[in-house]
């Protein structure tokens, strides 16, 4: 390769700024959306606990981690059907647990479950939201999925 060939790529115009970044790393444990206004664990039960958890361990799930005070918050919950449709996005593609291609962007770590429970009470049935179809689903309350916690931004009074 020629010194002016090398010259000229070492040259090459950095990447133009995308501007605001939607999601925005708060710490190791947390994602911030500046659209929305939620906080997202960036783990699911899934990534954390290597295991399964039925909705009602989900429920449990949540109040283990407001315990501990995960992110410096207390209110972590299961996120409502609406909530959880804002993170899918057919455009994106991030490997879940299998190899499945779920929609969802890529700053959420790799290996996620592919639905995840939400809160919700249908008798037995309990939503969940997939994430490869973008669509909420029911399974009974005690079959096997993940959860992706979430909590609400603090309103903020202008003064």
């Amino acid at each position: 390769m020629s010194e002016e060939l090398e010259h000229a790529e070492s040259q090459a115009p950095a990447k133009a700024d995308e501007g605001p970044k939607r999601f925005v790393e708060k710490g190791p444990h947390v994602i911030y959306d500046t659209q929305t206004g939620l906080f997202w664990l960036k783990k699911d039960s899934w990534q954390d606990k290597a295991k399964f958890f039925n909705w009602h361990e989900a429920r449990d799930y949540a109040d283990n981690k407001n315990m501990r005070k995960i992110g410096g918050f207390d209110d972590w919950r299961l996120p409502s059907c609406d909530e959880t449709k804002t993170l899918f996005d057919a455009s994106k593609e991030n490997p879940g647990k299998g190899g499945v291609a779920l929609h969802i962007d890529t700053i959420f770590p790799e290996g996620a479950f592919k639905v995840g429970w939400l809160t919700g009470d249908t008798s037995t049935r309990r939503p969940r939201f997939d994430f490869v179809e973008g669509k909420e689903v029911s399974a009974d309350e005690y079959a096997f999925g993940s959860v992706r916690l979430c909590r609400k931004d603090a309103i903020r009074r202008k003064r």
